[in-house]
């Protein structure tokens, strides 16, 4: 009940925190009672001198800008700023005073719990932000140097308490979850040209036919026409991880850096939103995109203690599909149509070669529009090729490059690059996969003396669902040097 009393008395005067007498003790002066008896009457000034002398009795500690405190102040500042706004219109004076005092009086007979009681002041289900917690003596050192307070910026080994961080990074978390979740899960540069699947299940199989046909002639039977002619591949949901060790005290000086540079401020990028939004995630999305095109998995062999005899590696935490398109091309009888097989592509050959698949596609999908997903480096190749052959042709497609004479066109893939492979088929057909249970993604921090642990967990897969829709390319297997052959991709 003390913090919500201290809250108004600061709020009315706008003050951050008490004055202090000559004894380093807080109190209030003779002006400052005058006018809190004039607006809120005896009984509250009485009732706040004798909280306040048992606070300094007990030894508290009255910390004005604890993030409670900060929260509470902020409202009542608001009411005061609403009031003084009103007093041009005397019908809403005497209104707007006597909601404040209601809420005063509420206030003071409140029990004080571990969380202050919100202050209703409209618009109660806006949701809010996260904001750093100034007492902690993190976000007090870098308050500190955005001040210019020199003598509070000592060494940041003492400055960092983890136990501290780990508290913060938990509550950040918790409040931001979905928007984390929507940047691990879906916000990557080569997902958006996939179709989604969200699923609890850890392999995902198309279940709908590829329908040849509906139409026949009528008969008074039934007689069923479309006959199945799709061949399902199975899509693995990967469990996936990030174990992330930080020293919250090297990363200092950089999240500064970082706040200079983009004009920011500690409650618009506190230090555990930095952690996540620009230390972890733009990482992991690089990971991300090079394993769903490029990875193979590889399960590791575990040690008799449980760990895992060797490191993971990103390539080793799932299968691509470049990767899986590779182990199609092994089966025998697979229903995937193969384009240029045995030929590598060049400067001088990419335009004949490329031009020629069209009659390889199936007739059905010839006339769609489609992407053809592929290497930028080769994209590169075949506009560098074009410009050979054509140097005085402009290109008219601005914002699409587009295989002449078609509705196909080139869609660069950044997980792709190096693979020199491509591969058409309509979107619906090129699958992404991601966890429904929100529950099973897990964000959290471990902190061991001056070092923390990030640690993400989740699901995440790509791949075809049918192989008659799609149309490859995958470059001639190199010679291994040893005398074997190479993986090609």
């Amino acid at each position: 009940m003390f913090k919500q009393i201290l809250a108004i008395v600061l709020s009315k005067f706008g003050m951050s925190q008490l004055p202090v007498n000559t004894e380093g003790k807080a109190f209030l002066t003779d002006d400052m009672k005058a006018k809190l008896t004039e607006d809120f009457g005896d009984k509250f000034v009485s009732k706040f001198e004798s909280q306040l002398a048992e606070a300094l009795k007990e030894g508290l500690e009255i910390d004005a800008q604890s993030e409670d405190m900060i929260a509470l102040r902020t409202q009542l500042d608001k009411m005061k700023r609403d009031l003084d706004a009103a007093l041009s219109d005397k019908k809403e004076i005497a209104a707007i005073k006597a909601d404040l005092e209601k809420k005063v009086e509420l206030l003071s007979k409140t029990d004080e719990v571990d969380k202050p009681e919100e202050i209703p002041v409209g618009n109660m289900g806006a949701k809010r932000e996260f904001k750093p917690n100034m007492s902690y003596a993190h976000n007090k050192y870098v308050d500190a140097y955005f001040r210019g307070d020199v003598g509070a910026m000592y060494s940041t080994d003492e400055t960092i308490d983890t136990s501290e961080l780990q508290k913060e990074f938990g509550k950040y978390v918790a409040g931001g979850k979905v928007d984390i979740m929507r940047s691990l899960m879906g916000d990557l540069t080569d997902t958006k040209f996939m179709t989604t699947i969200v699923t609890d299940k850890t392999e995902w199989r198309a279940a709908q036919a590829d329908i040849d046909s509906v139409l026949q002639q009528f008969t008074p039977y039934w007689t069923p026409s479309g006959k199945v002619t799709f061949t399902p591949i199975t899509i693995k949901n990967f469990f996936l991880k990030v174990n992330q060790p930080i020293k919250p005290a090297d990363i200092i000086d950089q999240y500064l850096g970082y706040m200079y540079d983009e004009n920011l401020t500690p409650d618009q990028m506190p230090i555990v939103k930095y952690i996540v939004d620009e230390l972890i995630l733009p990482k992991l999305a690089e990971d991300l995109q090079t394993a769903m095109a490029k990875g193979e998995f590889v399960e590791f062999e575990v040690d008799k203690d449980g760990t895992p005899a060797e490191e993971g590696h990103v390539l080793a935490a799932m299968d691509g599909y470049v990767t899986q398109l590779k182990k199609l091309k092994a089966k025998e009888g697979n229903k995937v149509t193969w384009l240029l097989d045995g030929v590598e592509l060049t400067r001088e050959n990419i335009l004949e070669k490329v031009e020629s698949i069209v009659t390889s596609i199936a007739p059905k999908y010839r006339n769609k529009r489609l992407p053809i997903y592929c290497d930028p480096d080769l994209v590169r190749l075949y506009n560098l090729a074009y410009r050979d052959k054509f140097p005085t042709t402009k290109n008219q497609d601005a914002d699409e490059n587009r295989l002449d004479f078609t509705n196909f066109y080139f869609q660069p893939m950044e997980g792709m690059i190096g693979t020199g492979a491509f591969v058409l088929t309509p979107k619906e057909n090129f699958k992404h996969t991601m966890s429904k249970n929100h529950n099973e993604v897990k964000i959290y921090l471990q902190v061991q003396n001056y070092d923390v642990k990030v640690f993400i967990e989740f699901r995440k897969g790509c791949g075809f669902a049918i192989q008659e829709a799609l149309f490859a390319y995958l470059p001639p297997a190199e010679e291994d040097p040893e005398g074997g052959e190479g993986g090609g991709v």
